[in-house]
């Protein structure tokens, strides 16, 4: 594994320490768009007077308004901490899909949170987003010294790597074989050790031939494309 188990592990102390209610967002959404919105909805906060409330909600129910518009409307609404406001997003999210939507109705069921309650709100964000209180990993795997992977193999890592995931109360979205590769997109809570967690899966398959390289990729920012996987592939020739 590449050295993002430091930051795992980092991630996982710090929230450890956090006492509250912890919001995971469930969508995959990129985390350029994610902080787009969050800086975007920063240089509100301080101007939204809920004395304008009414006007941005029409703004989200006119068949005319621009998309500027309806961002900014969105936002606004995210952060003017009333009910009626979330209400009005929720509405809006059941007919539209975008990022934006889903990143605003989040933002607002927070903030409502935070004004209703005392125990502090935490919002947990990646790229790959989560579900409830698991957060969504891809991981990378190749065999060792690129060689095809046999039908017995790939039956073993079909069986024994979802096995161990759902050992460590995890649950496995996708496992996708190639000839000398597999991907793997599966969600854990955050107190996992992910690391020991393939680790084992890997030890378990290897002990059947040695099939799978030691060395594996985990990212909670992006599934590879195809692009990134004949990278690694083209990169792992030369190792």
């Amino acid at each position: 594994m590449k050295n993002d188990n430091d930051a795992f592990k980092e991630l996982q102390h710090s929230l450890g320490r956090i006492k509250g209610n912890l919001h995971v967002l469930e969508t995959n959404i990129s985390v350029e768009k994610q902080m787009e919105y969050f800086r975007f909805s920063e240089e509100l906060r301080n101007k939204a007077a809920k004395n304008n409330i009414e006007e941005q909600i029409e703004i989200l129910n006119s068949p005319t308004a621009s998309l500027v518009e309806i961002r900014y409307a969105l936002a606004y609404l995210a952060v003017s901490a009333d009910v009626k406001a979330y209400r009005a997003i929720e509405s809006y999210n059941e007919n539209h899909q975008d990022d934006w939507i889903t990143m605003s109705l989040l933002h607002a069921k927070i903030t409502l949170e935070s004004e209703f309650s005392d125990e502090k709100q935490v919002f947990i964000s990646t790229g790959l987003g989560g579900k409830d209180d698991l957060l969504r990993f891809f991981a990378f795997f190749k065999s060792n010294r690129l060689r095809k992977f046999s039908q017995y193999q790939q039956d073993l890592i079909t069986k024994e790597i979802p096995y161990y995931i759902q050992k460590h109360g995890g649950v496995t979205e996708n496992l996708k074989i190639g000839n000398n590769y597999f991907t793997l997109l599966f969600l854990v809570t955050i107190n996992i050790d992910i690391k020991m967690m393939l680790e084992q899966a890997i030890s378990e398959c290897n002990q059947y031939g040695n099939f799978i390289d030691n060395g594996f990729i985990v990212t909670n920012v992006k599934v590879f494309s195809e692009e990134d996987i004949q990278r690694e592939l083209q990169r792992s020739k030369f190792l």
